[in-house]
């Protein structure tokens, strides 16, 4: 494309006299910023094309230089915006720069000068909707000043600018100086068992729409103080307890009716029959056998009253979880259940069940499943559902005897890599995510723009790319660590972080933090595929050593740590999409590469799921299979062939 020993040999010369090695994908970052800085639309490859412009006139007029100011870049693409008639980008850009000029003189300390591109950008004549409402733009007003805060003043310099460049993502920085994390896991199974008085409520609550309640109103208050989701790991045995306490409340009141109006309540003893009532351990459990066991008129009178209870109880379950499921689709929150020893309970959320992008159901499923016609109630209804999705117990990452599950996105809580015995533990989550944008590298060392791939190059790479990833999430964590218990009541004064309530005002909270993950993502392994192996019978075995590589990778950076980081392929649309224009404006439009919206989800490398199952072994931050299924028996194989290859989780689309 250009004369490589010219760029490998060309010295940039900053404003401050610094001199730097030449580095074309910082214009070609420039130059999309001022395309993507209008409202009108335009294609990925014609930045490329402005991009290819600006090299060659740099190739031509410094051929025999060794030096270029960076002004006189600018210059350049100016002109090349110019000659391309892009009179709208050419504005964007030479006002973007004029502004840049003024606060220099203003600002000679650099982070002052960094951070003043937040307020540059925010005037009210750059609002991106004329029909914003105030309240939507004052929180992008804010959310944009604080991540401008965040790279100017509290990450490396490195980590800022590979996040601007495209080759990391640091998920959401806006919150990064409120020291907020991504997510949590809760049992509220776990907080009855706890000294809180989160436990207390519980315990007293008298039915189930006080119960549910009580949940719901932790559940708001926690989001404040989380900036991702929220997984309910065992929701239906949280239920147990309550639904226990109801069915009794209902059934002693059915009992009293019916010795009322049949004139029995002056010869059995009530009381004596409310005590057998209080003990039961369960709802199948038969308290009456002793007072009709000599009667058959008389027991299936009691049998009628047990059924009529039940029934009762069933009804008013799915009605109150409905009501709280449609109340919950404000949080973006996940439903993981399955393995209660209530049938009635798994039943009764499949059937007060909602349709919502912020809910995820997940259902539990083992091989020797006892009951199966739950499972096929909510095979059933994941056809016609897009936020059914099913975990697989006996699959390499999840533990059968031990509560797993995953969060709305697909996330995992991995097994604690901070404690001897290296189990899964409820009450915590995910401090935060880095994506890194393992294509950038792979078309760095493609044959495609190479005479042959640097296969050696590529992995160099990306050992640098994980460690600028664990590096970021280090300056995160410390600054995680920093703040007080007390600037998040619920999270940890409260104790839904696990031993959080042991935690004085003073102290640092790097003792609960530790057992959370710290998680780096990657998408587009599909496109790697393409860039470095011409040949596609060698795709996958190149993606399984590419897979191998980053999980031993990041099991090192844990182990060297005492922490627990976890790669994950859990990427965002919006960060799939961003790399992907990047990457275009670099390189250009490239076949089965950069041709496309976005990146591909690195699930999609293969339609194996023998190779499925791989990655999800390796990612144990979570790997979720999405695939497409039409009808019931497509999906009973589909089940059938999950289990078989020990797959740890799908969702159905």
């Amino acid at each position: 494309m250009t004369n490589k020993n010219l760029f490998d040999t060309l010295v940039v010369v900053k404003r401050s006299g610094q001199r730097t090695n030449f580095q074309g994908e910082k214009i070609a970052i420039a130059i999309q910023k001022a395309f993507s800085s209008i409202d009108i639309p335009y294609k990925d490859e014609d930045v490329n094309k402005v991009y290819s412009k600006v090299l060659k006139k740099i190739e031509t007029e410094y051929k025999d230089r060794k030096t270029i100011n960076i002004e006189n870049i600018q210059d350049i693409i100016e002109l090349m915006l110019k000659e391309e008639k892009l009179i709208d980008v050419y504005d964007a850009f030479k006002s973007y720069r004029d502004k840049r000029n003024a606060s220099r003189k203003t600002f000679v300390i650099k982070q002052q000068h960094k951070f003043l591109k937040a307020i540059e950008f925010l005037g009210l004549d750059n609002l991106s909707n004329e029909k914003e409402q105030p309240e939507i733009t004052l929180k992008r007003f804010g959310d944009t000043i604080s991540t401008e805060f965040a790279k100017a003043y509290l990450l490396d310099n490195k980590s800022s600018r590979c996040h601007d460049s495209g080759l990391i993502y640091i998920d959401s920085l806006e919150t990064m100086p409120m020291g907020e994390i991504d997510s949590l896991e809760i049992s509220f199974t776990e907080y009855i068992e706890s000294n809180t008085n989160l436990k207390e409520k519980l315990v007293n609550a008298n039915s189930i729409e006080e119960y549910l309640s009580i949940i719901k109103i932790t559940l708001f208050n926690l989001k404040k103080e989380l900036y991702g989701s929220i997984c309910l790991s065992t929701f239906d045995k949280d239920l147990e307890e309550i639904t226990l306490k109801s069915y009794k409340d209902i059934l002693l009141e059915y009992l009293k009716i019916y010795l009322k109006t049949s004139n029995l309540d002056a010869l059995l003893p009530i009381e004596k029959i409310k005590e057998e009532i209080n003990i039961i351990k369960d709802i199948d459990e038969d308290c009456f056998y002793n007072y009709y066991k000599d009667s058959r008129s008389l027991e299936d009178n009691f049998n009628n009253i047990r059924k009529d209870a039940k029934s009762k109880l069933e009804s008013d379950l799915i009605k109150q979880l409905n009501n709280f499921f449609k109340e919950l689709v404000f949080l973006s929150i996940s439903i993981n259940f399955g393995t209660s020893k209530s049938n009635l309970i798994v039943e009764s959320i499949i059937n007060s069940s909602i349709d919502s992008d912020n809910i995820e159901y997940y259902f539990k499923v083992k091989k020797n499943n006892k009951d199966g016609s739950l499972l096929e109630k909510y095979k059933d209804k994941s056809l016609k559902r897009n936020n059914f999705s099913f975990i697989f117990l006996e699959g390499f990452n999840n533990l059968k005897d031990e509560e797993v599950c995953y969060f709305k996105n697909g996330e995992r809580v991995i097994e604690d890599n901070t404690t001897s015995l290296k189990k899964l533990t409820t009450g915590k989550g995910n401090i935060a995510s880095v994506s890194i944008n393992i294509v950038r590298i792979a078309l760095k060392n493609s044959y495609l723009l190479n005479k042959e791939s640097n296969i050696r190059g590529f992995y160099q790479e990306l050992d640098k790319l994980i460690n600028l990833a664990k590096d970021s999430l280090l300056e995160r964590f410390e600054i995680d660590c920093t703040r007080k218990s007390t600037n998040f009541p619920f999270l940890y004064e409260e104790g839904l972080w696990h031993d959080g309530e042991k935690v004085k005002a003073t102290d640092r909270l790097r003792k609960l933090l530790k057992h959370g993950t710290l998680t780096i993502s990657f998408c587009g392994l599909k496109e790697v595929l393409y860039a470095l192996q011409q040949d596609e019978s060698k795709h996958i075995e190149l993606a399984r050593d590419i897979i191998l590589y980053m999980a031993k990778k990041i099991d090192k950076i844990s182990d060297d740590n005492n922490l627990n980081f976890t790669l994950s392929t859990i990427v965002s649309n919006d960060i799939k999409t961003e790399f992907k224009k990047q990457d275009t404006a670099i390189y250009g439009k490239l076949k089965n590469i950069t041709d496309k919206n976005s990146y591909c989800n690195a699930n999609y490398f293969s339609n194996d799921l023998k190779d499925i199952s791989h990655l999800q072994r390796k990612c144990k931050g979570g790997s979720i299979y999405k695939i497409k299924v039409k009808t019931k028996k497509e999906l009973d194989n589909l089940i059938l062939n999950s289990l078989d290859n020990n797959i740890g989780a799908i969702k159905i689309i």
